[in-house]
């Protein structure tokens, strides 16, 4: 209120020091004006940004303990698959979502820079030459005119419009920064993603053709139970029936790997054939990663979260922008001066004429409508919901992490199982074989306690891939050891305190 003040005298001493045109005034007037552009230097309409404050977390889900304490930021690194690395530094070269995301901030950071250019006077240099013909009568008269003008015009920013709005657009660049990192987070999770699938699906097409084998033996065996008369057609049509079958499953799993490598070449931009090649050493093989102990992070994860960082540049640009609606609210104040040399030729006569202006121009806004108000509850509504959509994100950004820590507990449970009923089935194939499997219900039998093995092998598959889909869940619900203290430095100017 007080500010409103001292504001209000100072306009009142602008309008007395502009009434008349007494020599003496002017003088008192040019000093006058700087001392109101000093003195009101430090004013800026509307509300200090501060920075919502995120409570610590505490979790619910049981963390994962006993493993290697590591940085996010080489998560990749944890599992041990150096063509998995080459592929996501590929895709970062390569992928359109991170050129798209980084010419946003591109973007943003010109605009910023174009807000942030308010703040100074513009200077204009204009040269030009113009030569014309006009003839009465009998008379002809050619004329030729040379100008050279200096201009310059600044708008004093007594109550902080400028400097609002380049801190919106600072705060809109830091935006479109935690939005490059969040999508080049969100492309390596995807890159791990499909590669780790492809690789339990090669190891799942290596057991379907397996199953496939035996399905066939099985149907042979039938056939000539059948001829034997040991087997009826029943027996028969089932047996054809279930190799079938197994032949289905293996064309999918065909297809289904085939799809992988196409969404791969599609991610990294690396040609399929290429990568066809690169993917020879290591198939069927699923990579596992270190355990790491996050329970050293869980209270400031929040803000290594690039999207929780991203609301937050918003919500600070939407509350710099309370402040440039409010100043529109006062007047404002233009300084604007030319300084011209012009040269007039006429009729072999020359002259020159230099010119110069110099004056400033304040605007008061007397009668808007409620234009002026009906702004800034429009930016107040704004920034209501950008702190809303903030809390939001902070709120998903928790349940993301514990989604993702019940998916790696449940997941390292179901493993564990997968890997004892793997371990039986193994056990009761040996004891089948070892029995005599010349005749043809005992190596009916055999097929029947491999193709279980088989099946719970290919169970185990899945959980290992589940275990990796996890982690990637929770490198992703983590931030993805982005640095929110290191991509200030290519934000800064904004209005974080």
């Amino acid at each position: 209120m007080m500010q409103m003040f001292h504001n209000r005298w100072l306009l009142k001493l602008i309008i007395g020091l502009y009434s008349g045109c007494h020599f003496w005034r002017t003088v008192i007037r040019l000093i006058s004006l700087g001392m109101v552009t000093v003195l009101l230097a430090g004013c800026a309409a509307g509300p200090e940004f501060r920075r919502p404050e995120v409570k610590p977390v505490q979790w619910h889900s049981p963390l994962p303990h006993g493993g290697k304490l590591a940085g996010l930021a080489h998560w990749w690194e944890q599992l041990n698959d150096p063509l998995l690395n080459q592929l996501i530094l590929e895709a970062e070269k390569n992928n359109p979502s991170i050129d798209m995301a980084l010419a946003r901030m591109h973007e943003a950071r010109a605009n910023a820079n174009l807000s942030g250019a308010g703040l100074y006077p513009v200077l204009m240099l204009e040269a030009g030459s113009n030569r014309s013909r006009n003839v009465f009568g009998t008379q002809i008269f050619e004329q030729t005119a040379h100008k050279l003008s200096f201009d310059a015009s600044w708008e004093l920013d007594l109550f902080g419009s400028n400097r609002r709005s380049a801190q919106a657009a600072e705060a809109r660049f830091g935006a479109e920064v935690a939005g490059w990192h969040e999508a080049r987070i969100s492309l390596a999770a995807e890159v791990a993603r499909v590669y780790t699938g492809m690789r339990q699906c090669e190891a799942a097409l290596s057991i379907a053709q397996q199953l496939q084998q035996s399905h066939a033996v099985v149907l042979a065996l039938t056939l000539q139970k059948q001829s034997a008369g040991l087997a009826s057609s029943m027996d028969r049509l089932r047996a054809e029936a279930a190799s079938a079958d197994a032949d289905s499953a293996y064309l999918a799993r065909q297809g289904e790997c085939a799809r992988g490598y196409n969404q791969l070449a599609m991610l990294t931009g690396i040609e399929q054939s290429v990568l066809q090649v690169s993917l020879i050493k290591g198939v069927a093989v699923i990579p596992v990663p270190y355990s790491v102990d996050i329970s050293s992070i869980a209270a400031q994860f929040v803000r290594q979260r690039p999207d929780v960082a991203g609301a937050e540049w918003r919500l600070a640009a939407a509350s710099a922008e309370i402040g440039v609606a409010t100043a529109a609210l006062y007047p404002s104040l233009i300084l604007s001066g030319s300084v011209a040399l012009n040269r007039v030729t006429m009729s072999g006569q020359s002259a020159q004429v230099p010119t110069w202006s110099f004056g400033p121009a304040l605007s008061f806004p007397l009668f808007t409508a409620g234009r002026g108000q009906a702004g800034v509850a429009a930016a107040q509504a704004r920034y209501d919901y950008a702190l809303a959509n903030y809390q939001k994100s902070v709120r998903e950004a928790i349940q993301e992490v514990e989604d993702a820590l019940v998916r790696l507990n449940m997941a390292s449970l179901r493993v564990q199982k997968a890997r004892q009923s793997q371990g039986h089935n193994q056990q009761l194939l040996t004891v089948t074989q070892a029995r005599n499997t010349t005749d043809l219900a005992n190596q009916l039998v055999v097929e029947d306690a491999r193709r279980n093995f088989l099946q719970s092998q290919d169970l185990a598959s899945q959980q290992d891939q589940e275990i990796v889909l996890a982690w990637i869940a929770l490198y992703k619900a983590l931030g993805g050891g982005w640095d929110e203290q290191a991509s200030q430095g290519l934000a800064s100017g904004g209005q974080h305190e």
